[in-house]
């Protein structure tokens, strides 16, 4: 499983929204050269879980929304 480790910014505001499910949230990534991730897992209010083909780190992500 490949993930990224979300910077403080991140994760502090996903541990001050409810969770989905047991540990992760469902959220959608708005990243810095305009492509939107939908529908991706974070575990733990910290941890993005990345699809195989995905590569990106925490520098580009420029929001996050809960699904």
């Amino acid at each position: 499983m490949k993930t990224v480790q979300l910077s403080d910014k991140w994760s502090n505001f996903l541990i001050n929204h409810p969770e989905t499910g047991m540990g992760y949230q469902l959220v959608k990534v708005f990243l810095n050269n305009g492509k939107v991730l939908r529908e991706h897992k974070v575990l733990n209010s910290s941890l993005l879980v990345l699809e195989p083909n995905e590569k990106i780190s925490s520098f580009q992500i420029e929001k996050i929304e809960l699904e």
